[in-house]
């Protein structure tokens, strides 16, 4: 049989961005395209999430909500993230 297409998940452990936020990403490979998503996590409630896509050419980090991350964790989520991308691409 010949294949039609094959597409490859990976989920990784939380990466720790500050003391209480974590990041969790999962990275889909296949048809010629790299999509990655992560969801962005504060004392375990939700503030916000990733999403890079290497055919359409974006990268978009987006909290919600806002004020329930210090400056400083804003600065640490938008510093760490291309880092992550980049080393998941590289793998």
């Amino acid at each position: 049989m010949k294949k039609k297409a094959e597409n490859s998940t990976v989920n990784y452990d939380p990466e720790k961005v500050t003391e209480s936020v974590e990041i969790t990403f999962t990275k889909v490979t296949g048809s010629g395209n790299t999509t990655i998503n992560g969801q962005i996590r504060k004392e375990g409630a939700v503030v916000g999430s990733v999403s890079y896509d290497e055919r359409g050419g974006f990268l978009i980090t987006s909290l919600k909500p806002y004020a329930s991350l210090t400056s400083e964790e804003v600065s640490a989520v938008h510093s760490s993230i291309p880092g992550y991308v980049q080393e998941m691409l590289e793998e």
